[in-house]
């Protein structure tokens, strides 16, 4: 009877054995068969603005690293929240990814009602870098200080315009300055950074706020000025552009940042093949000096680093939402 028993036991503790093999290796013929198909890079704006100027210099690098094209889908609206919720989605397997910014917390801060969350639904596969946020002024304006503006905002209220997406970084980043500096802007919104700029450059709306990722292009033409740039001291690369601090408004802190996302529930071991092949990426030569030339700065985080960071930011603008009375939907 016994050795009949010992026979089932091992039969069953075979079953088992392999019950668990079973389980566990689709995930390792996941992380080497990865990628099959392309890759897509969800960037929540227009064309033609940092974030995807950011995404299309990463998105070919990582191609090239994968073995599969890696494809920029352009999907703007709501804040960057339509985008954002298409990436979201559960059950995608690592072949959808987001190019988050700022964005990413304000909209909580913005939008009482989402279809994501913003904090808990995404892995930072790692930070990109980030970037000044600065204040550009139309010649047209005749504005060329940021004392200027603050003068002229104060003595006519609501008079300077500035061009901001709803709910936007560049919106929240306006709605501090105004705070800090004791003004009232006229905010006149737009979709994108790029349409902005353009009424910019034609002297339609007097202020930007954005970073030099997206006014690089523009800047030395001659139709707009930098008055200001975030930050304690001045950026190397802009050594003429005082800080908001030096022009007399103090706390002027906030930073453009850019972060890669995946949905929260992709294979844990395709989420280790992303990190690693953007950690690749951001090193090399042609990614790094390239990020450099657009005033982005690079920082070593962490996903545990950069999740601590999109926490941070996220309670920072529901602050700054709640003090300026800013609601989008």
């Amino acid at each position: 009877m016994s050795s009949f028993n010992d026979k089932i036991d091992r039969r069953v503790m075979g079953a088992a054995l392999l019950a668990l093999a079973a389980m566990f290796a689709p995930s390792a013929a996941l992380s080497q068969t990865f990628p099959e198909r392309p890759i897509n890079i969800i960037v929540p704006y227009s064309a033609g603005g940092s974030s995807d100027v950011v995404a299309r210099l990463i998105a070919l690098k990582l191609g090239e690293q994968f073995g599969q094209s890696v494809v920029v889908e352009n999907k703007p609206g709501a804040g960057a929240t339509i985008g954002t919720a298409h990436a979201a989605r559960r059950g995608q397997g690592g072949y959808v990814a987001l190019l988050a910014d700022n964005a990413q917390t304000v909209a909580p801060a913005m939008y009482q009602t989402l279809s994501y969350d913003a904090i808990n639904d995404f892995w930072p596969v790692g930070f990109v870098g980030q970037a000044r946020a600065m204040l550009f002024a139309s010649t047209a304006s005749g504005l060329k200080s940021v004392q200027d503006v603050r003068e002229r905002a104060i003595k006519s209220p609501e008079t300077v315009t500035i061009g901001t997406g709803n709910g936007s970084p560049s919106h929240l980043i306006s709605e501090l300055f105004q705070i800090r500096a004791g003004a009232k802007l006229q905010i006149v919104p737009y979709k994108g950074a790029a349409a902005s700029l353009s009424d910019l450059l034609a002297g339609h709306i007097d202020l930007v706020f954005t970073n030099p990722a997206s006014a690089s292009q523009y800047i030395g033409s001659g139709k707009i000025i930098v008055l200001g740039q975030t930050g304690e001291q001045r950026d190397p690369k802009f050594p003429d552009v005082p800080t908001f601090k030096e022009s007399g408004i103090a706390d002027m802190d906030a930073m453009y940042w850019f972060a890669l996302l995946l949905p929260s529930d992709t294979p844990a071991d395709i989420k280790a093949r992303w990190r690693k092949e953007l950690e690749i990426a951001l090193s090399s030569p042609e990614v790094s000096e390239k990020l450099a030339g657009l005033g982005i700065n690079k920082a070593d985080m962490t996903s545990d680093q950069t999740q601590a960071l999109i926490e941070q930011e996220a309670a920072t603008w529901k602050t700054v939402a709640r003090s300026a009375g800013l609601k989008a939907n």
